[in-house]
This record gives structure tokens, sequence and C-alpha cells, in this order.
């Protein structure tokens, strides 16, 4: 059995208006999802994300030194799905950052308000933000999760609170 880490975190800059907006509007004390696993070949914990203008992999010390890490959780998988996530998420590596995406999540939102829920009407299949990578990941994981998972509609908070809900429980530091 093996894992991958499902992280919540935000900047460690000062000045990130576009992370004060999305933890303003989801009232949450984060602004970014990532997953997180460790590369026995390279000896290395590598980080999966959608973040500045890219879906792109980072380094845990480069990761760490700019951003913030909030929560984390253990998603136990088998080798096999470990493997067909970390292809998956190669093949998509350098897709760009959807900025078009993040207007549809703000209509959603918008539709919230009166009690209305709607799919993403900007989703897209060729670019990504960080919070549809990891929902995708999480359907990738398990398949049951499809049904109550729309990546192109969820923010970081709503795969935070997907994470409790379904008995996961937060990485102590």
């Amino acid at each position: 059995m093996n894992e991958i880490i499902v992280g919540f975190s935000r900047p460690k800059s000062g000045f990130e208006p576009f992370s004060w907006l999305i933890r303003a509007v989801t009232k949450s004390p984060f602004s970014h999802a990532y997953i997180r696993f460790y590369s026995e070949e390279y000896d290395r914990w590598l980080i999966f994300q959608a973040s500045g203008a890219k879906v792109n992999f980072i380094g845990q010390t480069m990761f760490d030194g700019i951003e913030t890490i909030y929560e984390e959780f253990n998603v136990p998988v088998s080798d096999a799905t470990k493997n067909t996530v970390i292809q998956n998420a190669m093949d998509i590596c350098g897709s760009p950052y959807g900025v078009g995406q993040i207007f549809g999540f703000g209509c959603v939102l918008f539709m919230k308000i009166f009690g209305k829920k709607i799919q993403n009407p900007f989703a897209s299949t060729s670019s990504f933000v960080c919070s549809e990578l990891v929902a995708e990941i999480l359907i990738e994981i398990n398949k049951d999760n499809a049904k109550v998972l729309d990546p192109s509609s969820m923010s970081p908070k709503d795969v935070y609170d997907f994470m409790i809900s379904t008995g996961f429980q937060p990485v102590k530091s």
C-alpha cells in the first residue's frame, strides 16, 4: 500500500490579492489545493499543482519556501493507483491555468447566494485550477467519488470539506 497526500495552503508572500479573494469568498484560511507524493526513484517529495500560469510539479523544499501549509490528508492508494495518478499528472503537466474557469466559479458562487446549484459555465478540459486537479485525482482514486464531486465547480474549501466529510483525518505535523 502506498499514499498520496492531499494538501491545502496559502502563499507566504504578503501581497497576494488572488489568494485574498479566494479566502474571503470561501471564508477559508487557505486558497490552494495540491497533491504531494514521494518519489523513491528520486528520493524527493514532489507537489503537483495548478499554480501561476500552468499545471506543474515543484519540489517540497521550494514549495515550503513559498507556501504556508494549512493541512494535509493521507490518502491510501495501491502502488498501481499511485502510478496511474502520477502518469496522468505528467500527461497534463504544462497545461494552462484555468483563468476562464475562475470566472465561471464566480458564477457558481453567485448562484449559491440564491440557493441555486449550477455547473461552471466556463469549465474546460484543456486548462485547470488547483481544486479541480485534486478533485479529478480523488475521482481517479475512487470512482464512487464521481457521484458527489464536480471538479469544475469546486473551491479548495469544497475539496477540504469533502475530505473531512468522507472521514479523512488531517495529518498531524
